[in-house]
């Protein structure tokens, strides 16, 4: 069985981002391919950067997210 001996890295919202081995100049086995590192979620991008694609998930589920209340606490929404 072909393994990748990198680390599969997920967006937030469960999109492939990269596999590690690309950013250490070499070849992924493929995405659909176990890796031996496992998967990591995307939220420290290579060299300090930001991820816009993740920026922009979470973004939008900001905007579409329940406001939070209290419980004990009555609204005219609940």
């Amino acid at each position: 069985m072909l393994i990748c001996d990198g680390c599969l890295v997920l967006h937030r919202d469960g999109e492939i981002a990269y596999c590690s081995e690309e950013l250490d100049g070499k070849t992924c086995a493929g995405y659909d391919m176990p890796h031996l590192a496992g998967v990591m979620a995307c939220r420290i991008t290579p060299r300090g950067t930001r991820c816009r694609h993740c920026d922009e998930v979470m973004r939008i589920r900001l905007m579409v997210a329940p406001d939070f209340v209290p419980d004990g606490v009555r609204t005219v929404t609940n």
